[in-house]
């Protein structure tokens, strides 16, 4: 097993390649696996979409399979694109990401066309892309490099991928692992050399008359605090619209 991926909407199936370049669903109601797809071509990394109902998976000749799990019981494979270098980095947003050695950044859309590339082959800090992860709401991606990472946002406005910064960490090494907390609040980041760090990951916070705290993890959602004693509920637009407003009765 190479790369695995837990579907939200799917409790009891997981999602895992092979380096055969089997892609297999594991059932855990009836303790057995049932094949996908074949590919022939060893699976590096998988990903799914926000709400669970497909899934990606990047095969060492570059190529990009997509998984959609129909409501009806039937499914839909298909190749989606070919990506020109082994495609390490995979998330699935509201755009799937592909990053790999070639210093470059690709969003591609759900059928395959390239929505935005971003090109560091003319940076000599920027090596090779290892890892890739979406915030909860789809608008947001880190994409793990040597010895730093790179965030990416969703212009609601344009429609189109911005580039938000690049955060250098000195002897971080390699980026193997990143992983969102479901509510969009903490980014972990995990390293070659054993080191796992925690970020606060929101776009603002401010305080609402001294008794609730507004943490924004996204444009479209917001963790509201109640400070007296400490609960907590998320507030998402299900639509993925901006939350620009917020009243509070008591």
């Amino acid at each position: 097993i190479t790369a695995l991926v837990w579907p939200l909407s799917r409790p009891n199936d997981f999602v895992y390649g092979l380096a055969e370049g089997k892609v297999k669903i594991g059932q855990l109601k009836s303790n057995k696996p049932q094949v996908l797809y074949s590919t022939d071509v060893y699976v590096v990394a998988l990903a799914a979409n926000p709400d669970g109902t497909g899934t990606v998976s990047a095969h060492l000749d570059g190529s990009i399979h997509r998984f959609i799990f129909a409501d009806a019981g039937s499914t839909a494979h298909a190749k989606i694109a070919h990506h020109p270098s082994v495609p390490y980095a995979l998330a699935w947003g509201r755009h799937i990401l592909v990053a790999g050695n070639d210093s470059q950044v690709v969003f591609y859309d759900q059928d395959g066309g390239v929505e935005r590339t971003f090109d560091y082959s003319n940076d000599p800090k920027c090596k090779e892309f290892s890892s890739a992860v979406f915030n909860p709401t789809g608008e947001s991606v880190v994409v793990g490099n040597f010895d730093s990472y790179y965030v990416y946002s969703l212009n609601n406005r344009t429609d189109t991928w911005d580039d938000v910064g690049v955060k250098h960490v000195p002897n971080l090494y390699s980026v193997t692992a990143l992983a969102w907390k479901r509510d969009g609040s903490r980014l972990a980041v995990g390293a070659l050399c054993g080191v796992l760090d925690l970020y606060d990951a929101c776009i603002r916070r401010y305080r609402y008359k001294g008794k609730f705290e507004f943490t924004y993890s996204s444009l479209s959602q917001v963790i509201i605090k109640r400070l007296a004693n400490g609960s907590r509920v998320v507030l998402k637009s299900l639509y993925g619209c901006e939350i620009t407003k917020i009243n509070i009765y008591s």
